[in-house]
């Protein structure tokens, strides 16, 4: 697919004249919510944390399948989100409900924000037809970048009809380890299926400026290469998805 960062930016850049993408949404402000009463799945100190940074609220974490996006196993497509790290994290999932534009983080509340200790597993069902992405928040001290969003590694998925996934690392290359194996075979992660900045940026998304490493070698990929290079992980059609997320 074509890098979402890509298309939220060109896309936010037309719809701020004349600002630089970096400065576009500064003028987002930090909302507060109530975490007294966290949404089921996250924690009290992850939900504080969130609010701290700037996130517009928390997640639904929906668990019926009305919402096309929820917390259970019996979907057509399974995302299981392993957290391999050292340290806790909270997952942080969006679609594009809104356009593109869902990545901001701190102008609308994701999908699902989900705590995931050291450890442990979370598995999210998602319908056909959905397209969004997803990121972690880790030891409650990733941040939210100028744009209002995620500053960190982003998973790339559209489910249904040329399902693919992908590893996006041009909101921020320094970002942590992700990997994402379809049930296919073909794997995703910060070197394969993956989104990189050229010219050592730390962040990019400008035409020209990004390549996609690692995926046209590897079986079942609908990778293109040229000057904006897209693709991913692909053979997982119309509900055979069954994605292996883990976090490094």
């Amino acid at each position: 697919m074509l890098s979402q960062l890509s298309a939220v930016l060109l896309g936010l850049a037309a719809l701020v004249a004349a600002a630089p993408a970096q400065e576009a949404a500064t003028s987002l402000s930090p909302r507060a919510f109530n975490c007294n009463n966290p949404v089921a799945g996250l924690n009290k100190g992850d939900c504080e944390y969130l609010t701290r940074i700037g996130f517009a609220g928390m997640g639904s974490n929906p668990t019926n399948s009305a919402s096309r996006i929820w917390i259970g196993n019996n979907g057509p497509n399974i995302f299981t989100f392993t957290n391999r790290a050292s340290v806790d994290i909270a997952l942080v999932l969006w679609d594009n409900s809104n356009g593109y534009a869902s990545s901001f983080v701190a102008a609308h509340a994701p999908k699902l924000t989900y705590s995931i200790p050291r450890g442990n597993t979370v598995t999210v069902s998602l319908a056909n037809g959905v397209t969004g992405a997803y990121s972690a928040i880790y030891g409650r001290s990733t941040v939210i970048s100028p744009n209002g969003q995620v500053f960190n590694t982003w998973g790339e998925f559209t489910t249904g009809n040329y399902a693919t996934i992908d590893i996006s690392r041009m909101v921020n290359m320094g970002g942590n380890g992700f990997s994402a194996r379809v049930s296919t075979g073909c794997v995703a992660d910060n070197s394969r299926c993956a989104y990189v900045c050229k010219g050592g940026k730390n962040t990019c998304w400008e035409s020209g400026t990004y390549d996609l490493i690692g995926c046209i070698d590897q079986k079942n990929n609908n990778a293109w290469y040229g000057p904006n290079p897209e693709g991913g992980c692909a053979g997982w059609d119309n509900g055979s998805g069954r994605i292996s997320a883990e976090f490094y």
